[in-house]
């Protein structure tokens, strides 16, 4: 993971109400229609670029530590390089991806824009054949080598894990370690955000990949595990505050699943929303697996818990920028896929 700032940016985290992560719908539309996800549409127009510009700007404000660009599919906005690059002027930046548009050009442009981080979603080993779910590794093997010769920027892969995907789990897991990437897996949530699977054949999946595998953090190992087990740990969500979701319209909302609930303007948004946010339960915490806004609470529930996971992460590997251990050597360069120009 790449880390821009380090030494100004954690004084920043552990002892303010900054946003850790602020994620930045940049457009609605996505290639894909993954059956579980609520998150995109098929019509939209990408939101222009000089609007983006000021969202960034009051994520700036708010000194923000990262700004994630979301979608839909982000790489679908036809600016996405020069957002981020705007982005990185005062914050770390990262993307999020199903991966599928990863051209060569499209990686070049990410890398001369100083992209810090992506994240790719691939939630299979093989296609679903109900399309419920579309991200399989089988559709993305060339994308995954073409950013392990070509990206130097740090990239990790996210899974699912639902019914659709148990039964080649493990296969999966291993399967992208041996490009060199880390991993971190999202238990499935219905719309309203709350855990939809759990028992014994989970859990083990669950730990077998924490205690073998490379994941790419492991701030919320304990919470999952205990989702999984059947247990609702009380806990105080700080959306909001220290986790930021700017929907297309410039509106922060607690999270993707909890829409309408704040929907202030993000041009607006002040300290003062920031500390009133995070000393407020949302009500919705129980049984909720949104991940991203439970890592970045942890840092105001349990702070020794949270140094203590990035410890563990670091000695791992976790905060280790892995486009440095990937070489391209010399004269080799990422074959074509499909489409790709």
């Amino acid at each position: 993971m790449q880390v821009k700032n380090l030494l100004t940016t954690l004084p920043r985290i552990l002892f303010t109400n900054a946003p850790l992560d602020a994620q930045l719908i940049v457009t609605r539309r996505c290639n894909l229609s993954c059956g579980y996800c609520s998150e995109y549409d098929s019509f939209s127009e990408p939101v222009p670029t000089d609007v983006l510009k000021q969202r960034v700007d009051a994520l700036h404000r708010l000194h923000s530590a990262n700004i994630t660009m979301l979608g839909g599919e982000p790489l679908m906005h036809p600016d996405i390089a020069d957002l981020v690059a705007y982005a990185g002027g005062k914050s770390n930046t990262s993307v999020v991806t199903n991966g599928f548009l990863l051209r060569n050009g499209v990686i070049e442009s990410l890398n001369e824009a100083g992209l810090n981080n992506l994240t790719v979603s691939i939630d299979t080993l093989h296609a679903d054949p109900t399309r419920f779910i579309q991200k399989s590794l089988r559709s993305l093997r060339t994308r995954l080598e073409r950013l392990r010769r070509l990206a130097r920027f740090d990239v990790h892969v996210t899974a699912v894990l639902c019914e659709s995907s148990a039964n080649d789990f493990a296969q999966l897991v291993r399967d992208v370690e041996g490009f060199g990437f880390r991993m971190s897996i999202n238990l499935i949530h219905n719309a309203k955000g709350y855990v939809t699977v759990g028992g014994q054949p989970y859990l083990e999946l669950y730990e077998e990949f924490y205690r073998e595998g490379k994941p790419f953090t492991y701030l919320d190992y304990e919470y999952g595990k205990k989702l999984l087990q059947g247990e609702r740990p009380d806990w105080k969500c700080r959306a909001g505050a220290r986790y930021l979701y700017v929907d297309e319209f410039g509106n922060v909302q607690l999270c993707a699943s909890q829409l309408g609930r704040l929907g202030k303007a993000v041009d607006e948004y002040s300290a003062k929303d920031l500390r009133e946010q995070a000393r407020t339960y949302k009500d919705c915490e129980e049984g909720c697996s949104v991940g991203c806004a439970y890592r970045c609470s942890l840092v105001d529930n349990d702070k020794p818990q949270f140094v203590k996971a990035l410890l563990k992460g670091f000695v791992s590997g976790t905060l280790r920028d892995n486009s440095r251990r990937r070489s391209l050597p010399a004269g080799v360069q990422a074959g074509p896929a499909l489409g790709d120009k």
